[in-house]
């Protein structure tokens, strides 16, 4: 996307045929020049910021988490290296840190480092670095940043032609993957030719144990999804449960119309393709919710719901709440301080507000424009009041006993493991693939499960293990 300008010359009297003037207007009578003048929202310094802070992630998880480690290796780490190792370090947390070790004076970045509170083991683990590793781990990022500048402007150029297809498909109005169209034709998931090995090995590993084959194999492309081989197993569940689902619950529930203008204000994506950078709106409140579920009670989302709280209570005063966003503000006055749902508002929402930022990396800001004029007002505002007020409806929605996500998700997840299971058994062929459509889910009789019951039993009190590439114990 470039800055473009079009200038147009637009004759406002008729001159003679002769190409002279009016003998009267002379030349008061010029041209009009129209500039138009198009100023992206996904402009190359901000995308440059946002590959460098994608390869600071990335050095820093290496550095804490290296992957060539064995788990004894990572436990012994402290008495063998005198470094902390840790099993992950969580998106909002890495937030946290990030400006610390990015910060150009050592002392100052170090200073900052030790402002950070933990909440986890793990974050007390990495803040555990004493002055001397801080120091080094600092300077050797830095020599990282200045070595990577190459890569980082290639990895800007690829992703721009990611942004530039996402862009064109907000607002062409093409029907493909609409919420319509699901419902019809379902999910289709089949094996990968290319990985079925992977399947076989982990089927083998899992053996009548505990933890199932997709929990083995979840990390592995050995799926197709909708025609997309080289899919993951976490991408199976997200592609059904955050999209698909979801789209379906708030359909149902009248939400997707009480919010119809800031939907068709980023190009409807429940009418032409719930898969699309916009359905992530969607999508991201439901991960959201799965991934709450495999952090530690301790965990300190980097924007706690009482800030939502507040937040909202400013736009209340400001007067910038209407009457469709009163039923989320009460919502919120009404939940109970330090419950479940409490904690997974915060959760979910800061989520999404820290991949936002990977999103906007990979597949550029998702565009709001007025309905009525087509004009580009700027970037979705997550804390504008359509946008936070949807958040928290659906995720109230989502939470309520009515819509049993937990047990659908149970559903799926038990529909997964038996056909990678059946497929490592020879009872299905890579040809044959699996249509899970959401009007038949409920309908199994699911007591008719192979699996053994203990893997059942896990599965169900470890609903967001898709969620994360961590493995669950």
């Amino acid at each position: 996307m470039n800055i473009w300008e079009q200038s147009e010359q637009d004759t406002l009297f008729e001159q003679d045929g002769h190409g002279n003037l009016h003998p009267i207007l002379g030349a008061m009578v010029g041209s009009r020049t129209i500039e138009l003048a198009y100023d992206p929202l996904d402009r190359m310094e901000d995308l440059l910021e946002l590959e460098k802070s994608h390869a600071v992630i990335e050095f820093i998880h290496n550095w804490y988490s290296p992957a060539d480690l064995t788990p004894v290796e990572r436990a012994l780490g402290p008495l063998n290296t005198g470094r902390h190792f840790v099993d992950r370090i969580n998106n909002q947390f890495m937030a946290k840190i990030i400006p610390c070790f990015t910060h150009p004076d050592a002392d100052e970045a170090l200073r900052k480092f030790r402002e950070v509170i933990p909440n986890t083991i793990d974050e007390e683990m990495v803040l555990l670095t004493n002055d001397q590793q801080f120091t080094e781990m600092h300077q050797a990022l830095a020599d990282h940043l200045v070595a990577s500048e190459d890569e980082i402007k290639a990895g800007v150029e690829a992703n721009l032609i990611e942004i530039k297809r996402a862009d064109g498909m907000q607002f062409n109005g093409r029907v493909t993957r609409s919420l319509e169209r699901m419902r019809d034709n379902g999910l289709t998931i089949a094996i990968d030719p290319e990985n079925a090995a992977l399947i076989k090995e982990a089927y083998e590993r899992a053996g009548t144990g505990v933890l199932p084959v997709t929990e083995y194999v979840k990390n592995e492309k050995v799926l197709g999804v909708n025609g997309f081989m080289g899919s993951k197993i976490s991408l199976a569940v997200h592609d059904y449960m955050d999209h698909f689902w979801m789209f379906n619950m708030l359909a149902e529930t009248g939400l997707l119309d009480r919010y119809s203008y800031m939907f068709d204000s980023i190009g409807n994506p429940e009418a032409t393709d719930i898969y699309k950078r916009e359905g992530e709106i969607v999508a991201s409140i439901a991960f959201g919710v799965r991934y709450f579920q495999t952090m530690p009670s301790a965990f300190g989302p980097l924007m706690r719901t009482s800030q939502i709280e507040t937040h909202l209570d400013d736009l209340l005063v400001e007067g910038a709440l209407e009457p469709r966003h009163m039923e989320a503000y009460r919502t919120l006055k009404k939940m109970r301080k330090g419950s479940m749902e409490w904690q997974s508002l915060g959760f979910s929402f800061s989520n999404y507000l820290t991949e936002l930022d990977e999103q906007r990396r990979k597949y550029g800001k998702i565009k709001q424009r007025d309905p009525r004029t087509k004009k580009i007002l700027g970037e979705l505002d997550p804390l504008s009041p359509d946008f936070l007020c949807f958040f928290i409806d659906a995720h109230r929605e989502l939470t309520s006993p009515q819509h049993k996500h937990r047990d659908d998700l149970f559903r799926f997840h038990i529909l997964l493991e038996e056909y990678l299971t059946s497929f490592a058994e020879g009872k299905v062929n890579p040809g044959q693939a699996l249509t899970v459509r959401h009007s038949e889910l409920r309908a199994i009789d699911y007591s008719r499960t192979t699996l053994p019951p203990e893997r059942i039993m896990w599965m169900r009190s470890n609903l967001g293990f898709a969620a994360t590439r961590d493995t669950i114990i």
